[in-house]
């Protein structure tokens, strides 16, 4: 039987994001997913949407528990825009979104799970959407340049690695072409500017 040595430093582990598994608990800010599950329920799987999920705000430390127990040393999860920012516009952060992710993350370092970010899982907040087409507005675009910089500044000494988009082309074809995604429209012209 042919055995395979990984590399030292091979990072071993799994992804999710924040709206997959943080809740709705203490949000300043709706995200789509929150919005378009309350007015749409029928197009989620049975029903679930982003309310509760398996509730990594509350249940990280089990979360990080169960990680370790499983041997993993590197975990990929979102921070959500519609938690850690309170004011939109300015990009100010919200001081129980920063002690959370702040937590979150010292338990995942504390363990030796070494976090990976992600700054976008399809999450647009709600008012921005709504306001301003989320990304078919240049004006968003640098309001995610906003929030991406207050996430570096406050979490940038305990995260190595970033990841801007999650696949960055869903939002733009489910979105935009095929009607998989919120905000659920078919224009190729709209798309075509997302993408942009």
């Amino acid at each position: 039987m042919q055995q395979y040595q990984f590399p030292q430093g091979f990072l071993w582990g799994a992804a999710a994001s924040g709206p997959q598994t943080e809740g709705v608990t203490n949000k300043r800010h709706r995200s789509i997913w929150d919005s378009w599950f309350a007015e749409q329920p029928e197009r989620f799987y049975q029903q679930v949407g982003p309310q509760t999920v398996c509730d990594t705000y509350h249940q990280y430390p089990q979360d990080v528990a169960l990680m370790k127990q499983t041997g993993f040393n590197s975990f990929r999860t979102s921070i959500q825009w519609s938690r850690l920012i309170a004011d939109l516009e300015t990009g100010a952060p919200d001081p129980d979104a920063v002690r959370f992710y702040h937590a979150y993350l010292d338990e995942m370092i504390a363990n030796g799970i070494e976090p990976m970010i992600n700054l976008y899982h399809f999450d647009m907040p709600e008012a921005l959407q709504k306001q301003y087409g989320g990304f078919e507005s240049a004006h968003v675009a640098e309001l995610f340049a906003r929030f991406a910089r207050t996430a570096f500044s406050l979490f940038g000494h305990k995260v190595k690695y970033w990841i801007t988009f999650n696949e960055p082309i869903v939002p733009v074809e489910g979105g935009y072409l095929y009607d998989f995604h919120y905000p659920c429209k078919k224009d190729g012209r709209l798309a075509a500017q997302v993408a942009f």
